[in-house]
């Protein structure tokens, strides 16, 4: 083997070789391991990159030899778990890739390794659940279900529970899910007249993405504007689904052709009629224009789809070159803190943004180019939230050394994650699209796009009228609820955690909401596959008087003893209970239920063990009870008597989210 110092020419990326059965022998990828981390053992610049690296040399610094003989095989997985596959290591550091002819492409072997234990061991259910983002997008934007997931995502006490039982690291802050999604609000201009350039195509399709239709739509819908404004007719997508960069990450590679096979037919499509295919997150793009082509080499659908494929604002800078972008910017933009997602660098064509936005007057950009540390899901988990902060430290850093006006990145999750790393600032979170739509002028748009993405997404506000109702329309088909009914059944679990009140050791209020109902009616229709019509309609009006309507809470009521015999001695003495139970508000009048309106549930010698209940709370009530009075509830029967303070403040969010002042 040569001695040779690295390499003069241009990196270059192999086909990944995934159909061939000896890509996932765990003993050859083993060995493949063993060359290469030698290799980087041997020249260590890669050091100060990732922790994949530092835990790879401390690994070999602390064995017995000092080098790598000396370290235990099964350790190398540790390695393969900490990269992330930014791919920073072989387009910026080593001097070993391809051409030359030691032929290091470590990135793509922690994937082939990736592979290997994804086909052995299959994927966590945490993994599964947050690769899922089609699934996930779904579920979460389903009315009322978005408000419920975004209290969740912001209340310590199930943040914590989540990190227990689920891993997912309770101080990540979570993007939130907005009731809007992107694809069905896009407003549209295909008009105006095609000009073709030299570099680009005369129109624009755009890839929503996941993270835009589900998460920031306001994002599409400034690209949307921009493209307005330069006279570019537009259109969506036909259809889409998920680009498959978290399927790939968790090496799944099955999962990722499915998904070509979904998305490629309808790009190649528009490819094939002369469109420039732009997709506003890095990681996606990245998908279509190298992972994709060197998965599928011989697959010419998607090499076409790879050269119709843009980064928006390498769209628009080939667009200035061909002198067609419109650069009548009416507003500066100050001091912007820019930083490049590593997924756009190694799409290998320049600082577009940074160039585009430098065009602005009297703004000023400052770059930090180095990677962030978060990495789609990665830094979510709690094994590698620590890390993904460490690394970013130095970012966090640079971001701020500059007092900027606004923070910005090409990757919102990237954005996301500096901004917590920064803590305090003045400057205001932006994508860089925003900023650009801002530069044209058109910044009261821009800024009611943010207000109204908040408020859609975030949690209910204080006298906001907010309970819908369950129609036909909004409930999902047979075959669409069995493919998230696994997701939203642990989420379900989370928010009735949230919203049962122990009265005792026995009795137990389970207080309902549209969520609740929504859970119900779409298990009754799975688990008895109903789908007929007339039947689908007679579930929805059994159960739609359980959900409360703003000025009252309805719950249903369990009486618990786990030995039938003592359960039945215990509700001979009940009779009665369900109208003794009790909620207080501060200093008013308790409030006793209405018990089970739609039937009778008890006779002379017995209760039910379940019952209905419905407290009616005046406006007063209502009012004090969001200004922070106090709650208890209870039951006063001569067989059981319990009463509660409501002192947890994820069960008293809850419970306000069914009350409205007006």
């Amino acid at each position: 083997m040569s001695t040779r110092e690295g390499s003069l020419e241009a990196p270059k990326r192999h086909p990944i070789d995934w159909k061939n059965p000896d890509f996932y022998n765990e003993t050859s990828v083993t060995q493949e391991m063993e060359r290469v981390f030698d290799i980087c053992h041997g020249c260590r610049r890669c050091v100060n990159l990732c922790t994949a690296f530092p835990s790879l040399f401390d690994l070999i610094d602390e064995s017995s030899t000092g080098e790598l003989d000396g370290v235990n095989k099964d350790q190398f997985w540790e390695v393969v778990d900490r990269c992330y596959l930014c791919d920073m290591c072989f387009m910026t550091k080593c001097p070993y890739v391809p051409p030359h002819e030691w032929n290091v492409d470590f990135p793509h072997l922690m994937l082939r390794a990736k592979a290997v234990k994804y086909k052995k061991e299959g994927a966590s259910f945490r993994d599964e659940l947050l690769s899922n983002t089609d699934l996930m997008g779904k579920l979460a934007t389903i009315p009322v279900v978005v408000q419920t997931i975004n209290t969740i995502n912001k209340t310590p006490t199930t943040r914590k529970l989540m990190d227990s039982m689920l891993g997912i690291h309770a101080d990540r802050k979570l993007p939130e899910y907005t009731a809007h999604k992107f694809r069905s609000s896009a407003n549209i201009n295909d008009t105006f007249a095609v000009r073709n350039g030299a570099r680009t195509p005369g129109k624009v399709a755009i890839y929503a993405t996941c993270y835009i239709n589900y998460n920031e739509p306001g994002i599409g819908h400034d690209l949307l504007k921009i493209l307005e404004h330069n006279e570019i007719p537009t259109c969506l997508v036909e259809k889409e689904a998920c680009c498959g960069m978290p399927k790939l990450e968790l090496g799944d590679l099955e999962t990722v052709e499915k998904l070509k096979n979904k998305n490629i037919p309808h790009l190649l499509k528009l490819a094939q009629e002369g469109y420039a295919i732009l997709s506003a997150v890095p990681s996606c793009t990245l998908m279509y224009k190298q992972e994709l082509p060197l998965m599928f080499p011989d697959d010419e659908a998607v090499q076409a789809v790879a050269t119709a494929m843009f980064d928006p604002f390498e769209y628009l800078a080939l667009r200035n070159q061909d002198n067609l972008l419109k650069t009548d910017f009416k507003q500066s933009l100050g001091n912007v803190a820019y930083h490049i997602p590593c997924h756009q660098r190694v799409q290998n064509f320049g600082k577009k943004t940074r160039d585009i936005l430098q065009l602005v007057p009297d703004t000023t950009i400052h770059v930090v180019e180095r990677c962030s540390g978060h990495d789609g899901t990665w830094g979510v988990k709690t094994e590698h939230f620590a890390d993904s902060m460490k690394i970013g430290r130095p970012v966090f850093k640079q971001m701020a050394a500059s007092d900027p006006d606004y923070i910005s990145s090409d990757c919102a999750i990237a954005a996301r994650h500096i901004e917590q790393g920064m803590g305090e600032t003045k400057a205001q979170k932006l994508h860089p699209l925003s900023l650009l739509l801002m530069a044209y002028g058109n910044d009261a748009d821009v800024a009611s796009d943010v207000k109204s993405d908040q408020s859609t997404a975030g949690t209910i506000q204080q006298g906001e009228k907010h309970m819908t109702s369950i129609t036909r329309d909004s409930l999902l088909t047979l075959e669409a609820y069995a493919k998230v009914r696994k997701d939203f059944r642990s989420q379900m679990m989370l928010h009735k955690k949230a919203r049962k009140i122990a009265l005792g050791e026995n009795i137990t209020l389970l207080f309902e909401d549209e969520l609740t109902i929504r859970y119900q009616i779409q298990e009754m229709l799975h688990v008895e596959r109903i789908f007929q019509e007339e039947e689908i309609v007679h579930e929805l009006e059994t159960y739609a008087p359980l959900i409360p309507d703003g000025h009252n809470w309805k719950a249903t009521m369990m009486i618990e003893y786990p030995d039938p015999a003592v359960r039945a001695a215990k509700l001979a003495t009940m009779v009665g209970i369900e109208d003794k139970v009790w909620v207080k508000i501060d200093k008013f009048s308790p409030v006793y239920a209405i018990a089970d309106e739609d039937l009778e549930r008890e006779t002379t010698e017995k209760t039910s063990s379940v019952h209905f209940l419905r407290f009616e709370l005046t406006r007063e009530m209502i009012q004090s009870l969001h200004q922070g009075a106090t709650l208890s509830m209870g039951v006063d029967h001569p067989a059981y008597q319990a009463s509660v303070d409501i002192i947890d403040s994820h069960t008293r969010a809850s419970l306000l989210n069914d009350l409205s002042v007006s």
